[in-house]
């Protein structure tokens, strides 16, 4: 590796429009490659301003980023003030040299994630039934592309390789990537770098089956939405299937290209909520059954009652709780449990809530009336209080839809969707229902 790396991620940073443009005037266009290896690369700042903007903040990781990228290998970026030949040392000393592999922007597919392992509830029963019908049949026009969206850890992933998985299982002759977002970006970049353009595009434009994970990360990167849109068009054309995770619905991607959103929508698209009480409970027992592990109700209740957000924090729970049982040879109490879980834990207060409680707690904070919150008007005042309630009921108290939609009058399930996705996209509004929260816990 050369200092013309360092050229290449500029002119990478320059694309980037999450960037701000004196940052990449002042700062980034002033540095200068002071050391250079086959694993490090060591830049000057002019001064100590523009030091300390870069060394450990979020623009310093921007630019290993766009290093890396350049670089088509991991390499260790550090910063140091311009002259100062000491640090320069002390920083190439202190890194020991590894050898690294080229990434590979196509992710194995591991037999860890299939339908068979994944525990379905309410929760989820619709995303799962709809994943089983595009794996048995890819490719369908309704169900193309199958949009999956939620937040971190409650199962997307998982439903997403599923399909892959068994795609691969029932039609071994169709080609199936499964790759990151951040991944196909960094690849796209490579390309741009190398001008090979051509191996970039027979990759992904010639799959019978594309599954690309948390496609936010399209946002902010305008030439690569522009290839996506053109790679997702070619595919779709071809009748070939695509599967897409996101944390947010295809109408909140405000910053992505309309026309990516519109193509979003076109296919089928499911909201994967937080896991309820009933499958979180599942989950823990079919880890238990793996690992030929019995506990009493009392302390299974305990966790799965106090582990409400996701999936993954569900699992971390167990390898402690796992960890701790393997050194006692199984015999902890209830007390012994609560002290071990303690600082992943908090007690369940929502246990003790209830809607009209919340519904109330929304009254008061608004000065609406509870029979305006809950009626047929929709003045913009009333409208905003109503979404608020709605969507607290929805991530508080983890109510399903349809409850939630009888709570307001007999209110329609999209219609409680459209209210918490109004929230969703609200800062406003969704620092209000934090607010209210807090008052009411």
């Amino acid at each position: 590796m050369d200092a013309s790396v360092w050229d290449n991620a500029l002119k990478l940073l320059k694309f980037d429009t999450t960037l701000d443009q004196f940052a990449y005037d002042s700062i980034l266009c002033k540095m200068k490659v002071v050391f250079c290896d086959d694993s490090v690369i060591v830049l000057s700042a002019r001064d100590e301003f523009s030091l300390g903007l870069v060394k450990g903040q979020k623009l310093g990781k921007t630019v290993q980023s766009a290093i890396n990228t350049a670089a088509g290998v991991p390499v260790t970026v550090k910063f140091v003030l311009e002259g100062d030949e000491n640090a320069v040392k002390t920083s190439v000393n202190a890194e020991k040299k590894i050898t690294t592999k080229t990434p590979d922007d196509n992710m194995e597919l591991t037999d860890d994630f299939t339908f068979d392992n994944f525990v379905v509830g309410d929760c989820n029963r619709f995303a799962h039934a709809s994943a089983v019908s595009v794996a048995s049949n890819p490719g369908q026009k309704r169900r193309n592309p199958f949009y999956l969206w939620g937040n971190s850890g409650l199962g997307k992933t998982h439903l997403m390789k599923a399909i892959g998985n068994e795609i691969k299982k029932n039609f071994p002759n169709k080609k199936v990537i499964y790759t990151t977002c951040e991944a196909f970006t960094n690849a796209f970049v490579a390309c741009i770098g190398n001008k090979n353009y051509e191996s970039f595009r027979n990759k992904y434009r010639t799959v019978d089956v594309l599954l690309i994970d948390d496609i936010q990360f399209l946002i902010g990167k305008e030439g690569v939405q522009t290839e996506f849109f053109n790679t997702f068009e070619a595919l779709i054309n071809s009748g070939k299937q695509i599967v897409i995770t996101c944390d947010k619905a295809p109408s909140n991607l405000t910053e992505l290209d309309n026309r990516l959103i519109s193509r979003f929508q076109d296919g089928i698209m499911f909201d994967v909520q937080p896991p309820d009480f009933e499958t979180r409970k599942a989950i823990f027992l079919k880890r238990l059954e793996a690992d030929k592990i019995t506990l009493p109700d009392d302390i299974v209740n305990y966790v799965c009652e106090n582990v409400t957000s996701n999936i993954r924090k569900l699992n971390g729970a167990y390898n402690i709780l796992f960890s701790y049982i393997t050194l006692t040879n199984g015999e902890l109490t209830l007390e012994e449990i609560e002290k071990i879980l303690s600082p992943v834990l908090s007690p369940n207060n929502k246990k003790y809530l209830t809607p009209e409680i919340i519904i109330n707690a929304v009254s008061k904070y608004y000065d609406i009336p509870v029979s305006k919150i809950t009626s047929k008007l929709r003045s913009a005042d009333i409208a905003d209080a109503r979404n608020v309630a709605m969507y607290i009921l929805r991530d508080y108290l983890e109510l399903k839809y349809d409850k939630i939609g009888q709570l307001f009058g007999g209110r329609k399930h999209s219609t409680v969707i459209h209210g918490c996705e109004n929230v969703d996209s609200n800062e406003s509004l969704k620092k209000d229902a934090e607010e209210i929260i807090k008052l009411i816990t």
